[in-house]
């Protein structure tokens, strides 16, 4: 992948990273009757595993310029 292509890939991901965790934490707040803790821990693990591979992908591309 190019240059441009990895920023493509690292903003993509920090946005799925927002959106999922702004389900995550606005869920609960309109149903706290179908809070699922499971879930929960599931999604906020999803966000920090994306998270640390835009991350990785953004520091990568730092590095070569």
């Amino acid at each position: 992948m190019n240059e441009k292509q990895k920023d493509n890939v690292a903003k993509f991901l920090y946005d799925l990273v927002k959106i999922i965790f702004a389900i995550t934490v606005i869920g609960p707040i309109a149903k706290p009757e179908e809070f699922n803790t499971l879930k929960f821990i599931l999604c906020v693990m999803v966000c920090v595993i994306l998270f640390v591979f835009a991350y990785y992908l953004d520091k990568k591309q730092l590095k070569t310029n």
